[in-house]
């Protein structure tokens, strides 16, 4: 669990620093740091639930394996190495039926694939960390082992945080800026790619046509201005009540608008015409 906990701790590090890079919704890095910690302590449950159907099957496993073959040494790291493919598969397939009957649909093959790929890595090492706590007996070492695994994993989310902020300060990493376009610049016909367009008239009417989402509120004619938001600066058009952010980059400009929760991440997102 310690493992899993350290891994957590880098991939979202990694998460964080890559989402600097791309377009998205702007987030607040002071509250993802408040939060993280607290993250990471909730993050026990899933940890153990981790531990037990995906890390210590997959020592089974490499145990059962290397006995079955006839050959000694069952904790080197080849044998988990090997077993962590397979008890990932099952956990997948596990987790996906598990997710399709609680939602009612299943997800793409693109996403049980990553899914894949990702516990099939954080096997390997928390697995191999397990081999070597099985190696010895009592509590004082459990604790001190526990603790050097959570603290070393911690230790290199924060070394990889300083790193990241460094190459975002220095220009290594870009961060994304939202595009400001002038407002002529946004006057035409923008398509949601199924047949739906938004007209933007220099006079300042809006119209739009075939529009299914996201709802009434960008229906029809109306008027369009162009503001920053509040927040971060990031330019957006009102239309109505309906607000379409301007993302995209300069020489791509793109308007989207939130279905739902913001947080979520579901977005439409229009093009304009031509380009």
């Amino acid at each position: 669990m310690a493992a899993l906990l350290g891994e957590a701790g880098l991939a979202v590090v990694g998460l964080l620093l890559h989402g600097a890079t791309q377009e998205g919704p702007a987030g607040n890095g002071f509250m993802a740091g408040m939060v993280l910690p607290v993250a990471l302590v909730l993050g026990a449950l899933p940890g153990f639930v981790l531990t037990v159907t995906l890390v210590l099957p997959t020592l089974s496993l490499a145990r059962r394996a290397a006995r079955w073959i006839g050959r000694r040494g069952w904790q080197a790291w080849w044998w988990t190495a090997a077993a962590a493919p397979f008890t990932a598969a099952a956990a997948t397939v596990a987790y996906g039926a598990l997710c399709a009957l609680l939602t009612g649909s299943a997800g793409p093959p693109g996403v049980y694939a990553g899914c894949w790929l990702a516990l099939t890595v954080a096997a390997v090492p928390a697995a191999l960390t397990a081999a070597v706590a099985a190696r010895g007996t009592g509590a004082r070492r459990t604790v001190r082992l526990t603790l050097t695994v959570a603290g070393s994993g911690f230790l290199a989310a924060l070394v990889l945080g300083v790193l990241g902020v460094g190459a975002l300060a220095t220009g290594l990493l870009t961060v994304y800026e939202h595009p400001k376009p002038a407002r002529s610049a946004l006057v035409g016909v923008w398509t949601d790619g199924g047949g739906g367009t938004l007209e933007l008239s220099a006079g300042g009417a809006a119209t739009t046509r075939g529009m299914s989402t996201p709802g009434d509120d960008c229906g029809g004619a109306g008027s369009w201005e162009l503001k920053r938001a509040p927040a971060g600066g990031q330019l957006r058009v009102e239309v109505g009540r309906c607000e379409w952010y301007v993302g995209g980059t300069a020489d791509a400009p793109t308007l989207y608008a939130f279905l739902g929760d913001p947080d979520t991440g579901d977005r439409q997102v229009l093009t304009r015409r031509g380009d």
